[in-house]
């Protein structure tokens, strides 16, 4: 890209000159900055591929082949993540199945409990029922 500047009579025109490096060292600066973001999502992909069990080097030459062993390594990571969640899930469903039981269960008994204690009340108070009914026919009271 050529950049033309005004003459003046001591050359250049300072004032364009300094606007033209002003913005060449934004430029520099913006792809400098950008050079260091692209190598920190370089290195944190590479040290994700890592922790997946992935090592290769990824090169103009390489890199539809290494996306189809990333997306490959990640399809079988998923898959077992799917697994281990889905056996997990079912363990957690049986506990609750067995939990729920034993609630149940003990439900029916406390009402058994209950039930017997009820007729066990009836009966005192039928007991008590007839005394009454035999002390006030007799006039004993």
């Amino acid at each position: 890209m050529a950049k033309h500047f005004t003459l003046t009579e001591n050359g250049y025109d300072p004032i364009e000159v300094d606007k033209y490096v002003d913005m060449i060292q934004t430029e520099y600066h913006n792809a400098v900055q950008w050079g260091e973001e692209n190598e920190a999502k370089y290195e944190k992909l590479r040290k994700d591929m890592e922790e997946l069990g992935v090592y290769f080097t990824i090169d103009e030459n390489n890199q539809s082949e290494v996306i189809e062993k990333v997306f490959g390594e990640l399809k079988v990571t998923v898959s077992r993540i799917r697994e281990e969640a889905d056996k997990k899930a079912a363990e957690i469903i049986d506990q609750a199945n067995e939990k729920a039981k034993l609630i149940v269960r003990q439900a029916m008994e406390h009402s058994v409990e209950l039930r017997t204690e009820n007729t066990t009340i009836m009966k005192n108070l039928e007991s008590v029922n007839k005394m009454i009914s035999v002390i006030l026919e007799k006039g004993n009271y």
